[in-house]
């Protein structure tokens, strides 16, 4: 660059002209999705899920000089995962002055390495690059631009220094632009629908124009190639493709989470069940099909979810509420349980009796009855003719018996089915939307596929609790309309060995 440092100069900086700005003697134009973003001063957080090497910090340091040409004594304040980041940010923003004219009206501004500074009547306005940590955060007021937010040490100690500013006064605005990394508070403020959100993949803006080339011939090449060409397909996926590492294997896509939400389809509770959804639970079983229920239960470490579901037009399948207990004593949740089992159209029941789900199974079968309430032994297996497998699939015969699968498979590939078929709609949560994503398609070394459900590392959503709640649901529908024994529990068998890998889950 050849501005001048350290002093003020004069420099021809002005606001956008249709969908350009002069930058570097010349004039930049913006990319669709890169104008949405750069013209928007309104709303109040927007997050930017983009592929890298798309032109995030040249429209972001764009969108950051324009807010203190419009608005004087404003700050903007960059918090980025290194001060070397944060400099080329500067960089990038003071390419945007670097015309010099002898006007005398020409702005002032003074640039350094890591400030951009703008004299106007007002007081000074300025651009502020400073390393991402909880205590540089806590220092200034204003607009926030979050660099990179995923790959800052302490993200979650760095928002909750930030968003206090932003509360602040109804003129600050917040950008927080980053491509994934793994499942932190970045990955749930993505999936949390309160936040606005601009995604742009690598394939959305190579049909824009934004070219891409072989890292070794350099000739242009399509996304499709890039992405073979790959070494590491998850980490393309995730730098390139807005994909999270870890949900390419979930067993429910994000898409079929998203598709199945409805916002008023049911009502989710915490602690106790709310007058609001017995209500809504006693009128829709009234007017419509009767209720089943599952529960998935927790103690300490993991939380019991109880899911009601009830059969509509069209093989549709209705979540009407779920509540979650945390940490609460087993004869407290008894009670809420006996709070559901008073609605005389609540016909069936399945409760995981693994572990201590066998006490609350064994209390609520008592006070309720057989009929009504079923027990499932997670480590049990079931008859592989349960297995929900595609159409016209069919199952291999081991010696004449028939093969056994994990109740859990079992429980697994039926709410598949229903999520891939379009037959559920759940209300819209981000907690329920983690939850689901949680069990996953495993492939051993050994070539095995199976099914794991492992904690949430984020702390937002669990131990797939409300995916094992909402299964057991089903079952229980299912079950209610065979002649079947309360509890089914079938020891497992050893099976004769194949050329073939078994399926497993493992938990």
């Amino acid at each position: 660059m050849n501005v001048l440092r350290g002093a003020y100069h004069s420099c021809q900086a002005r606001l956008a002209d249709g969908r350009g700005l002069l930058y570097k003697e010349g004039m930049f134009t913006f990319r669709p999705y890169q104008w949405e973003v750069f013209q928007d001063h309104t709303t109040g957080i927007l997050i930017l899920h983009w592929s890298r090497q798309i032109g995030k910090t040249t429209t972001l340091a764009a969108w950051a000089l324009e807010r203190i040409l419009r608005y004087q004594g404003h700050t903007v304040t960059l918090l980025s995962n290194s001060l070397r980041n944060g400099a080329e940010f500067i960089e990038r923003a003071a390419r945007f002055c670097e015309n010099r004219t002898p006007d005398r009206n020409a702005l002032k501004f003074k640039i350094t390495r890591h400030e951009i500074r703008l004299l106007t009547p007002g007081g000074p306005s300025r651009i502020l690059a400073l390393a991402a940590n909880p205590r540089t955060a806590r220092g200034f007021s204003g607009d926030l631009v979050l660099d990179e937010f995923a790959h800052c040490e302490d993200i979650a100690g760095v928002w909750d220094a930030a968003e206090p500013i932003l509360s602040s006064h109804p003129s600050f605005l917040c950008r927080i632009a980053s491509t994934g990394n793994g499942r932190n508070l970045f990955y749930r403020m993505v999936q949390d629908p309160r936040f606005a959100l601009s995604r742009v993949t690598r394939t959305d803006a190579w049909k824009m124009g934004v070219p891409i080339l072989d890292p070794l011939t350099r000739r242009p090449i399509t996304p499709e190639e890039a992405r073979a060409a790959a070494i590491d397909k998850d980490s393309y996926d995730q730098n390139y493709e807005c994909r999270f590492i870890g949900e390419a294997q979930s067993l429910l896509s994000g898409d079929l989470i998203e598709r199945s939400a409805e916002a008023e389809v049911g009502i989710i509770c915490s602690g106790d069940w709310s007058p609001e959804a017995l209500q809504l639970l006693e009128k829709v079983s009234r007017e419509g099909a009767p209720l089943f229920a599952g529960v998935d239960v927790g103690r300490r470490r993991d939380r019991t979810v109880i899911t009601v579901v009830q059969s509509a037009r069209g093989g549709l399948w209705l979540v009407r509420s779920i509540l979650r207990l945390e940490a609460m004593r087993l004869p407290d949740q008894q009670k809420r349980l006996a709070t559901l089992l008073s609605l005389p159209r609540l016909l069936s029941l399945s409760i995981d009796m693994t572990g201590i789900g066998l006490g609350l199974y064994e209390y609520s079968r008592q006070a309720f009855g057989a009929k009504r309430i079923q027990g499932v032994n997670f480590a049990s297996t079931v008859p592989a003719s349960r297995l929900a497998l595609p159409r016209g699939a069919g199952l291999p015969q081991l010696s004449g018996r028939e093969p056994t699968v994990r109740v859990t498979e079992s429980l697994a590939t039926y709410l598949l089915r229903l999520y891939e078929e379009n037959r559920i709609r759940h209300p819209l949560d981000p907690i329920l939307a983690e939850d689901l994503r949680l069990p996953r398609r495993v492939v051993t070394p050994s070539g095995q596929v199976s099914i794991s459900a492992g904690r949430d590392e984020s702390g937002l959503a669990g131990h797939a609790d409300h995916f094992w709640s909402l299964a057991l649901a089903l079952d229980a529908a299912q079950k209610s309309a065979l002649p079947s024994p309360a509890v089914q529990v079938v020891r497992p068998t050893r099976l004769p060995r194949l050329g073939t890998a078994r399926r497993r889950i493992c938990f």
